[in-house]
């Protein structure tokens, strides 16, 4: 079976298998990343991993002087979903420059504009 011309499976293959390994590197980078909000003017803090896995929550003293339940509830839900919105766009910045660089690599392998098509695609920032 003839090949196309610039178009080298082997190479393809030994890229995808790099891609591979670097994209489950930063996998586990991800899962160390961490966002914190803080909601109520500085009455609730939560932190979350890049797994959304709530790591810390700080509740200032003052929430509590006045002992409503319902407002301290609704502050808790707030910081939480705020911080996992944050810990969104790092993982989505991420991943996006993590295809658009790993699918730019692609173009040596004879790929050429379709490899930058997809990061396009897949939100690569523009150089």
């Amino acid at each position: 079976m003839a090949q196309t011309p610039g178009f080298n499976l082997g190479e393809i293959m030994k890229q995808a298998q790099a891609l591979q390994q670097s994209f489950e590197a930063n996998k586990q980078k991800l899962k160390q990343e961490t966002a914190t909000a803080t909601v109520g003017g500085g009455m609730v803090t939560a932190t979350v991993d890049g797994e959304k896995q709530l790591k810390e929550i700080k509740i200032s003293p003052e929430v509590l002087e006045d002992g409503d339940i319902s407002t301290i509830e609704d502050l808790v839900v707030s910081a939480v979903n705020a911080a996992n919105a944050e810990i969104d766009k790092k993982i989505n910045a991420n991943m996006a420059a993590f295809a658009g660089n790993a699918l730019g690599g692609l173009g040596g392998a004879g790929l050429g504009d379709m490899a930058n098509m997809l990061g396009d695609l897949l939100g690569n920032p523009k150089k």
